[in-house]
């Protein structure tokens, strides 16, 4: 429980921090006089319009991605396993693509309204939960068949992606921009959603929590103590996926933070599958606020998406944990 207060208290600094920092320094009395609408109009505006959509949306996607890197590495016990290695981050992005690129007009006019874009993205990621279940997880669960299949997933749904983006002209431009990971169209009902959804599944895998303590033993001691394995299994691989796909939907291909939160959770001591999933969520959060932190501003007046630099981070990442999983 400390450690969860103290990652809370980290989270708020940071949060703070990436609201009084960007093309036009605040004060951190200035931000809260901007929160409340107690300040000058412009200083409203900065805070309340510009930046806090940007801020709050970071925040919910990265404590999602953390949560659903958790229960994958939990439910699978590989910890190598991440939604962005083996294929489903990629699969909602195919399912957003889809509704984006090949479900417009030929002047580029949505067939749906884009709340429908959710839907396709947990689609997507359902889709490719389904099949590495099918294949990798239903029976004889080994790790090395698992992240093969996964990987083979990913290249497939990257070469889907890229067809759709150079066999049309439609949103092309805005698809190779959103596929990369950015939060920068931030809008307040895109974080009123994925809270929504974030605070069910986490209550419901609160409420399972010691049944995936329990499964983390393995089939047999679960059956013998009265857990449904399969159940359990399905349950957690379902949330994870409904998580990516919301996620996905609104912010693009952001990399690698459902990898690297549940790593730092276990490094701090978090072992229980209820304290890492909750230090996950904050740890996710930070890494996205922190890496959106550094693209708006670095490199100003340009703007760097907050996916390219969760990549520079986490590949390498990926690396050491693979060399270190060889020795």
């Amino acid at each position: 429980m400390k450690k969860l207060i103290i990652l809370f208290i980290l989270l708020l600094v940071v949060t703070l921090i990436t609201l009084m920092v960007g093309d036009h320094f605040l004060l951190p009395q200035e931000v809260i006089a901007g929160l409340f609408n107690t300040g000058d109009a412009y200083t409203s505006l900065v805070v309340s319009d510009l930046r806090l959509p940007r801020v709050l949306l970071a925040l919910v996607t990265g404590a999602a991605l953390g949560v659903a890197g958790c229960v994958l590495q939990f439910i699978t016990k590989n910890p190598l396993a991440s939604p962005d290695v083996i294929g489903i981050s990629q699969g909602a992005n195919v399912g957003s693509l889809v509704f984006l690129i090949v479900l417009t007009t030929s002047t580029e006019a949505l067939l749906m309204p884009i709340q429908y874009q959710p839907i396709f993205s947990m689609l997507g990621a359902l889709i490719i939960t389904g099949l590495l279940y099918l294949f990798a997880l239903r029976k004889n669960y080994k790790r090395n068949r698992l992240i093969l299949i996964g990987v083979s997933f990913n290249i497939l749904c990257q070469a889907i992606i890229m067809f759709l983006i150079l066999t049309s002209n439609k949103r092309s431009g805005q698809a190779q921009i959103w596929i990369t990971g950015s939060v920068h169209q931030a809008e307040y009902y895109q974080v009123f959603l994925i809270t929504i959804v974030l605070g069910l599944i986490m209550f419901a895998l609160t409420y399972f929590s010691r049944s995936m303590d329990i499964h983390y033993l393995g089939k047999n001691i679960s059956e013998a103590l009265g857990v449904r394995y399969q159940f359990i299994s399905v349950l957690a691989l379902l949330s994870m996926s409904v998580l990516i796909g919301v996620s996905m939907s609104y912010v693009g291909g952001v990399q690698f933070v459902g990898l690297i939160a549940p790593h730092i959770a276990m490094r701090i001591g978090a072992h229980q599958f209820r304290v890492r999933m909750y230090s996950s969520a904050l740890i996710g959060a930070m890494i996205l606020l922190i890496s959106d932190l550094i693209g708006r501003t670095l490199f100003l007046p340009k703007e760097v998406p907050a996916g390219i630099f969760t990549a520079l981070i986490g590949s390498p990442f990926f690396m050491y944990l693979l060399i270190k999983s060889r020795k």
